[in-house]
């Protein structure tokens, strides 16, 4: 399995595989779920998901393609 992160001014967001669906993650808090990565990264980049404390995760630049974001397997 593989789950993707995407740094920023105010920490990492994560995209963890859990129970079947795509969560996305920041510092320890569940921002949702969603069927694929795909599907969670744009989410987050067009600002769809919950979002962090403090504020607005459209204004951090988060690319929609997966493909920019780092990419490393889970053990």
């Amino acid at each position: 399995m593989k789950c993707w992160s995407y740094d920023t001014p105010f920490g990492p967001f994560d995209i963890v595989p859990l129970d079947g669906a795509y969560h996305i993650m920041h510092e320890g808090e569940a921002l949702g779920a969603y069927p694929s990565p795909e599907q969670a990264a744009r989410a987050l980049a067009e600002g769809r998901s919950s979002w962090p404390p403090f504020g607005d995760p459209r204004d951090l630049g988060i690319p929609v393609e997966l493909a920019r974001w780092r990419c490393r397997p889970l053990v």
